[in-house]
């Protein structure tokens, strides 16, 4: 009878060690945040200290008008030696350097860009035949006062220019309108969060727990027309005081955000369902 109770007793005991012991497979799954997805932007997560939390995404945008142009400006010649068409090519650089200057466009804004010397073919003659060389130099240009950039285009063809290309529009410091779109992305976060949290009939904390800068986005305008040679109508232009008419179009500053905002209560319309 005393080993019967005694049995009795070890075997209570170990029933009792299993129902109180779970495996790591177990406590792990019990660790893991359960989150509930509302939609690709929206989502409550419940951590393992079983406190709730809110995450949405914002986005802002700022328009900006450009104040700062950027051109690249290609003089090219062509003589049947070499020589002449390096001599030519800086007569007409000269000229073009001088026209730059005369508008306004400063030293420290003119950057040789490429300078090639090459041969020149006439390849309907088989085998081609060797006809002379060509010698181009590109120079790439920032235009501060950008109301002239139509006519420093113009008189740099007057001079002897001959295409151009790349044509785009900046701002000289954008960092003022970066800070604006960021506070317009919060905005929206904050919201979206407001919006879902009725939806929801829960309460959040006033302050979020997180925000991260997701991504920052600064388009500047490139002109339709990237490569260009001088037309008819860009010669006649020339004589115009005012040079070719050119559109500086609006550029566009975004920022997104992630805000995470903790869940501290239901409302009485959720406790009561």
């Amino acid at each position: 009878m005393k080993k019967k109770t005694i049995l009795l007793c070890c075997a209570l005991l170990c029933m009792t060690l299993l129902c109180a012991c779970k495996s790591e497979e177990q406590i792990a799954q019990t660790a893991q945040p359960q989150s509930t997805v509302i939609s690709p932007d929206v989502h409550i997560t419940q951590e393992a200290s079983e406190r709730e939390t809110l995450t949405v995404s914002g986005e802002g945008e700022v328009k900006l008008t450009p104040d700062l142009a950027t051109v690249s400006i290609v003089i090219k010649t062509t003589q049947k030696q070499a020589e002449d068409a390096q001599q030519k090519n800086a007569e007409l650089t000269d000229a073009v350097l001088a026209s730059l200057k005369v508008n306004g466009v400063q030293e420290a804004d003119i950057q040789t860009e490429d300078i090639h010397l090459g041969e020149e073919y006439n390849y309907d003659k088989s085998p081609a035949e060797l006809v002379g060389y060509s010698m181009r130099n590109t120079l790439c240009i920032t235009v501060r006062e950008i109301e002239t950039v139509g006519k420093v285009i113009t008189d740099a063809i007057a001079a002897g220019a001959t295409s151009t290309y790349g044509l785009a529009f900046t701002v000289s410091d954008s960092s003022g309108a970066y800070q604006d779109a960021l506070t317009a992305a919060v905005v929206e976060a904050r919201g979206k969060a407001n919006a879902m949290a009725a939806a929801l009939c829960v309460e959040l904390a006033p302050i979020p727990v997180s925000v991260n800068e997701v991504s920052a986005s600064y388009q500047p305008y490139v002109y339709e027309e990237t490569v260009r040679e001088p037309s008819a109508a860009d010669m006649a232009a020339s004589n115009d005081a005012n040079g070719i008419s050119v559109s500086t179009g609006e550029l566009s500053v975004t920022a997104k955000v992630n805000v995470v905002y903790e869940v501290i209560a239901s409302t009485s319309l959720n406790s009561g369902s």
